[in-house]
Parts: C-alpha cells; structure tokens; sequence
C-alpha cells in the first residue's frame, strides 16, 4: 500500500495540489497536516502516518520539505520506516529509498533543505535587527505605561482598591503591581 503525507506550514495554505500528486501516485491512504516542519515530535497526522504505514508499504511525499527541514529529523523518519520495512518516495524529486542512488539523493536533499532553512532564519533575523535598528516596534502596543501607572498611584491614594484598579486599565492585578514597584524603584 501507498500511504501519503502532504504538509503546509500555516493553516491559509492550501493542501489540495499535494493531495492530488499523491493521489496521481497511487495512495491510498493520505494524511494531511498544516504544521511547521522545525518540530517533528508536534505534528499527530506525521506520527499518525508512521504508526499506519506496515511492511511492504511506500511512505509517499511530493517533496523532501514536506516531510522534515531538518537532516536529523528526516533521518530518523526514514529510519523508523526502515525499521518497519517501509521505503520512502518523494513523487516531486524522484526519490526512492528502496534504491541505493535513491538513499545518496535524499541525504543530499535532506542537507540543502536544512540549509535552507538556515538561510531563512539568518535572513529573517537580519531584517528583524535592522526594523529595531530603524525604529521599528514589534508586538502589540501596551495597554499601560509611565502616565498609567502615575494615575493608578493616585487612583490608589484616593482609596481606590488594586482590582479596581487594574479592571479600569484592563490589566491584570499582578501587572498593575509590578508597574507600580518598578514607578517607586526608580
């Protein structure tokens, strides 16, 4: 039997053209995911497929990336496919572990994706270095800050009680606190 696996990373991808390849290659049974690739351990339908997949069966991907972006990850994959007497295809990249070219072409593979990632991740941090270096904020804006907490000191010393308090500004209670010790600290 052929079971497939297709994989995209966010959940506003489309599987539907992985699904179709993996049909087109004769599985029978496909199972689908949208999950990031960097960890292995968190992706059920990836464990799941493995756990289905039997000796004799052909564990099917369209592309090495689909399956793992990480050398180690793919290996040990392969390697409990192996262990169970299942070979490894990938439709889109013409690999086959059931062959010895087949095993030489998926850890090259396996070595450029994981590159690739590596590039991504520098790159990525390198534009996130340069937006800070420019100015540039990330995350929400903060419900509290410097003026805030000056009406909160007050708020308190008029009487009002800390829950009250951090209700009006829609803080939390701890957060409100933590604010005002660090006012008085400085």
């Amino acid at each position: 039997m052929k079971v497939g696996y297709a994989r995209v990373s966010s959940i506003g991808q489309n599987l539907q053209s992985q699904i179709e390849l993996l049909k087109k290659a004769g599985c029978q049974k496909i199972f689908q995911e949208k999950k990031s690739a960097t960890h292995t351990s968190k992706r059920v339908e990836l464990q799941n497929a493995l756990d289905f997949a039997r000796e004799g069966d052909i564990f099917v991907v369209t592309r090495l990336d689909r399956c793992s972006r990480s050398v180690l990850d793919l290996y040990k994959i392969i390697d409990i496919l192996t262990s169970n007497g299942v070979s490894f295809k990938a439709t889109e990249q013409d690999i086959d572990t059931s062959t010895s070219s087949g095993r030489l072409m998926i850890g090259l593979l396996s070595i450029v994706a994981e590159f690739e990632t590596d590039l991504r991740s520098e790159r990525q941090a390198e534009g996130i270095s340069s937006a800070i270096k420019r100015g540039v904020k990330f995350g929400r804006k903060a419900k509290f800050d410097n003026l805030k907490v000056k009406e909160a000191i007050k708020m308190q010393n008029e009487g009002m009680i800390n829950q009250d308090i951090a209700d009006y500004f829609e803080i939390a209670r701890s957060t409100l606190l933590r604010w005002i010790a660090k006012y008085n600290k400085d």
